[in-house]
């Protein structure tokens, strides 16, 4: 693109996103689908309000909770920057609007309810309303289990200082956490930090293969998930009532810093007891559901139940529109049955890591049994469906859930979908391709577009077909000629606009979270052209998950930065001596790849590179480090310094900012 289209598409972007907020409003097609969502569910029904607000104690004074102010952080300025708004919420508060689904918008109400609770009388009590995700502390003899610590160390901290204040300072006797995912385990180190005991050696206990399948997704593709993430959590969408009105599983994402900890016990597949301080525990070890790997625990001495994320309040992702692997959910529903099978005649309290408890034994079974059986509906129909020939995108049109499930309102799309679902088990047992030969070897984006715009006789044609099916509310068709005439034209402004009305629509009118926030981030990008850097670096601040990888991980990371292109004619043998921990390997690019050999030294290596882990890290991290380090003698050599050089020069950096909704 020239100088001369980068400024015209500068100023016309400006042109339509100051006009923008006039194309906000609720179509008639839109109010009219939203009013008639009101009569598929019995709104008047005040039960899940009214366990939402049981054992309310007390919430945090002020608007917002705060972020901490890091040692080294540059960032920090004297305003005051927030980690999660708690006032900004209060929107919801009257009954609905035409711009949102009213099932998500209730749900949105109750996720939005914040505090410090009392799930179990004087034993556990729960944070909830501070992040996506729960926070939870259990009443040991001298002190404190945690399960889970949220998505950053400032808003754990936030609600930790809320328990003390109400509960007491305790001794924290062991931190759990459930799985894997970064809403769970990256706030830990606050908790860890701000013990009373913190000298002391706090357990972590955790599934068994926590660390490196937190590694595997929030590492090695990290940067093209987190990018995904800000299109589903709505990282940069504005708070109200035309943006995020919250996320189906929780509010909003605290934003922070975050630390990824290594756990002191793992629970495997044999799952067992465990008694801490005097509260005995049962593990379920419930691997490939929800996550690769995740434990649920049963209290028995309370008959309490903490689900982990197997069991919530909403129909949760076989596949996350952010990317993540495939979940099974015939294993899932297993997972739910065992639970169903070893606990269901004595659980009293069912708490998640998400959303708020049940009480009562009968209402409990009948919640999991219809989790149980719902995920393994989708996974059953899918195949009874892909049997018959049909492909996945029919079966998703095709699927729906049976009344006695979907009736309930803890079984809605607020989080996951019956689309996204079904179209998850019918990658996992035939992958992506659905049999077509058509469907083989497609276009890429931006050619398929250019050859569909020609075929239909040009931009104005299809603009044309378009605002007519835009006014007929036929959206979806609507966004499908609209996405082929943007990668054809991208500085078509027309396109964009009516494209980013069109997906305004389509979020106003979506029960799924994550399709609204996917919809409306797509339309403010056509308009405001692209990721803003500013507010996605704050969303995703000082993320330390590299702190404590191993150097296998390290070179498995940097693995993935190789331009193969440029690499196909190197051959470069490095030997690395973390000396602190005495610990080697040897790493080799070769043939366009990178491999590495740990505890392994090679014979005869290009160079070798010798110091501390943390000094290491840094330069392969960050290559711009080199001279500083070699000139300080953090880093030693041994070898051509030009065979670094040429190493560094064949890594390219991961994009964290590429486009979605345009070339």
């Amino acid at each position: 693109m020239n100088t001369k289209a980068i400024l015209i598409m500068s100023l016309s972007l400006s042109v339509i996103a100051t006009i923008s907020a006039q194309t906000k409003k609720a179509t008639s097609v839109t109010r009219a689908y939203n009013e008639q969502v009101k009569g598929t569910m019995n709104f008047t029904d005040s039960t899940d309000f009214i366990d939402a607000r049981r054992g309310f104690i007390a919430t945090l004074d002020g608007s917002f909770i705060p972020q901490l102010k890091m040692d080294g952080d540059k960032s920090a300025t004297d305003e005051q920057k927030v980690s999660y708004h708690l006032a900004d919420w209060d929107f919801l508060n009257k009954e609905f609007s035409p711009t949102a689904n009213p099932l998500l918008w209730r749900q949105g109400q109750l996720n939005k309810i914040h505090g410090l609770f009392e799930v179990v009388a004087g034993h556990i009590y729960q944070i909830r309303g501070y992040d996506i995700a729960n926070m939870t502390f259990i009443r040991s003899d001298n002190g404190w289990i945690v399960i889970d610590a949220l998505c950053s160390m400032d808003a754990a901290a936030a609600g930790y200082e809320l328990v003390k204040k109400h509960l007491g300072n305790f001794p924290i006797k062991a931190m759990i956490i459930t799985h894997p995912h970064g809403d769970h385990f990256s706030g830990v180190q606050a908790i860890l930090d701000a013990a009373p005991n913190k000298n002391d050696s706090i357990p972590i206990i955790t599934p068994k293969g926590f660390f490196e399948s937190a590694v595997s997704e929030n590492i090695l593709g990290g940067i093209a998930m987190n990018r995904r993430a800000m299109y589903m959590y709505g990282v940069t969408l504005p708070i109200g009532e035309t943006g995020l009105i919250g996320n189906g599983l929780g509010q909003a994402l605290s934003a922070g810093s975050k630390n990824l900890n290594k756990p002191t016990m793992e629970i495997g597949e044999e799952g067992g007891s465990l008694s801490v301080d005097g509260v005995d525990m049962e593990f379920m070890f419930v691997p490939g559901g929800e996550a690769p790997v995740e434990l649920m625990v049963y209290f028995p001495q309370l008959k309490a139940m903490c689900t982990a994320e197997e069991v919530t309040h909403t129909m949760h992702n076989l596949i996350t529109p952010r990317g993540a692997q495939v979940r099974n959910g015939q294993l899932w529903s297993k997972h739910i049955d065992k639970m169903i099978v070893k606990y269901g005649a004595s659980v009293e309290v069912s708490f998640a890591t998400h959303h708020w408890p049940t009480w009562g034994n009968k209402r409990i079974v009948e919640y999991w049994e219809q989790q149980r059986d719902m995920y393994r509906y989708l996974h059953d129909q899918t195949l009874h469906l892909a049997n018959q020939g049909y492909t996945p995108k029919e079966i998703a049109e095709l699927v729906k859930l049976p009344k006695s499930i979907s009736s309930n309102f803890a079984n809605y799309e607020y989080y996951g979908t019956i689309s996204h679902n079904v179209k998850a088990q019918y990658q996992l047992y035939f992958g992506w391709f659905d049999g077509n030969p058509a469907n083989l070897n497609p276009l890429p984006p931006v050619e398929e577009g250019k050859k569909y715009v020609e075929a239909m006789g040009g931009a104005a044609s299809v603009l044309k077909k378009s605002q007519k099916a835009f006014d007929e509310g036929d959206y979806r068709w609507a966004a499908t000629l609209l996405n082929h005439l943007v990668f054809a034209e991208p500085n078509n402004m027309d396109a964009r606009t009516l494209l980013a009305d069109t997906y305004t629509q389509l979020g106003y009118q979506s029960g799924s979270s994550a399709w609204r926030n996917f919809y409306l981030t797509g339309a403010k990008e056509l308009l405001e052209g692209g990721a803003k850097r500013e507010k996605a670096h704050d969303a995703n601040r000082s993320m330390q998950l590299t702190k404590n990888i191993t150097s296998e991980m390290l070179f498995d990371l940097l693995a993935i930065q190789i331009d193969g292109n440029k690499a196909g004619s190197k051959d470069i043998v490095i030997n690395v001596t973390l000396t602190d921990k005495r610990e080697n390997i040897s790493v080799i690019l070769k043939n366009g790849a990178l491999s590495n050999r740990p505890g392994i030294l090679d014979k005869a290596p290009t160079l070798t590179v010798e110091g501390t882990k943390d000094a290491v890290y840094s330069m392969f991290l960050n290559p711009k480090s080199m001279e500083k380090m070699l000139a300080d003698g953090s880093v030693k050599i041994a070898g051509d310094i030009m065979n670094l050089k040429e190493f560094f020069s064949v890594m390219e950096p991961s994009n964290p900012y590429f486009n979605i909704v345009e070339p």
